[in-house]
């Protein structure tokens, strides 16, 4: 092979060399445009979806329906010698008491007077919620079904636990109580029914807080139910039965850890 065939083939070499080197550069850029791109989505992810923060459960409803006796179930596994009707909360950060022995995440369960002197200070409270139980007696449930739906439009309505989506739990208390105690069914379906009929009375919606509620129980010509609003606000509202008493609170226990997880 003479002096030009080799310096031509030479040549070749280095025109595929430099084209295999511009190649590698080029799918390295596009590699790193498409990670760059995807940190911008995750960025504006982050941003744009609700922050869930916190390890925080809050009990809360009427006074008397056995909050307290819950929080103590739930942290010790027994009620010790009972409890009465408190004015100040009841906080702690612990394991649930069927978890001692395992690896678990803490939870921080505050439990929430019902009273409406008090009721208030559940502000200092929802900015680290992960969830709410609402504990209701199921056994004098029809005494206070008015107030307890006027209770869960407040929760409904707050604009901190709207924009995180907090989910609700509401637990039908004294289920040990047999045929006294109404079914969780009638319970949910009778709260939503109360909630129709508050938002009939303009008075009523205004007095209690007006738009922010009529913005909650959506339009006069639909029907309010919880799972309409969990369709449109995104907000889940469960239900179950318990016993403070008799220590039958696995629902809340799982539901607790649906919300904070181990």
């Amino acid at each position: 092979m003479d002096t030009i065939d080799q310096a031509a083939l030479q040549v070749d070499v280095q025109e595929e060399q430099d084209l295999a080197v511009a190649v590698q550069s080029s799918q390295f850029l596009w590699i790193l445009g498409g990670l760059a791109l995807l940190l911008l989505v995750l960025g504006v992810l982050r941003i744009l979806l609700p922050k869930r923060k916190g390890n925080s459960v809050l009990l809360l409803g009427p006074s008397g329906s056995g909050k307290t006796t819950l929080f103590l179930q739930l942290r010790d596994g027994n009620i010790h010698n009972g409890t009465v009707a408190s004015m100040h909360e009841n906080a702690g950060t612990f394991l649930l008491a069927s978890e001692k022995a395992q690896q678990s995440r803490p939870v921080h369960l505050v439990d929430v007077p019902g009273h409406p002197k008090v009721r208030s200070r559940v502000e200092s409270y929802v900015d680290n919620a992960r969830g709410i139980i609402f504990v209701i007696d199921s056994v004098d449930f029809m005494g206070q079904k008015t107030a307890v739906a006027e209770q869960v439009l407040e929760i409904l309505a707050h604009p901190a636990l709207r924009k995180r989506r907090v989910p609700m739990l509401i637990a039908c208390n004294k289920s040990d109580e047999g045929a006294k105690a109404h079914t969780v069914d009638f319970v949910r379906k009778r709260v939503e029914r109360e909630i129709n009929q508050l938002r009939q009375t303009q008075s009523t919606l205004e007095d209690s807080g007006g738009a922010k509620f009529v913005d909650i129980i959506g339009n006069m010509q639909e029907e309010f139910t919880f799972e309409v609003l969990q369709k449109k606000n995104g907000m889940s509202v469960s239900s179950a039965s318990c016993s403070a008493l008799t220590g039958h609170v696995d629902e809340l226990r799982s539901f607790i850890r649906r919300c904070v997880p181990s």
